[in-house]
């Protein structure tokens, strides 16, 4: 999945990925009007068009990273996973009200998402973390790497 187009050098899986988070972040647009927190959900709305976009500039800059590498995979992976998980999070806290990871808003938020509502919204966003891992690998793949001795 991480093959590019010859000449222009992007990876055409994140484009596709890119494409579907921007989708869900504009359909998700349409949610606040049905749920119970709409502010949370318009906050999946803004979360998914711009993870949308930085997937657009992840595709352009990924095969400067040599794809193949183990590295530069597992970061791939914990992007996507973290990009998703954050998304999916964010609107399902905004359509059940799961109040207990926004510190922010969650004052004006109406009460009564079940436990286990708060626990799957938690363990969502706190996936968000896996893009902080894929940045610190991506800067690791980044490091210049020692020179190789002729023989």
């Amino acid at each position: 999945m991480a093959s590019s187009v010859p000449g222009i050098g992007a990876d055409r899986g994140l484009i596709a990925h890119g494409a579907v988070m921007t989708l869900l972040g504009l359909l998700s647009g349409f949610t606040p009007l049905f749920a119970r927190a709409p502010g949370a959900a318009l906050e999946a709305h803004t979360i998914g068009v711009l993870q949308g976009a930085m997937l657009f500039g992840l595709a352009a800059i990924w095969p400067a990273l040599g794809p193949t590498r183990t590295i530069v995979k597992v970061a791939r992976y914990c992007v996507l996973v973290g990009f998703y998980a954050n998304w999916v999070g964010a609107q399902l806290a905004g359509l059940w009200s799961a109040r207990a990871m926004f510190s922010v808003h969650a004052a004006t938020m109406p009460s009564g998402a079940a436990r286990w509502m708060e626990a799957t919204v938690a363990v969502l966003l706190n996936l968000s973390l896996l893009v902080v891992a894929a940045c610190l690998l991506i800067l690791w793949a980044l490091r210049p790497q020692p020179a190789t001795p002729s023989d």
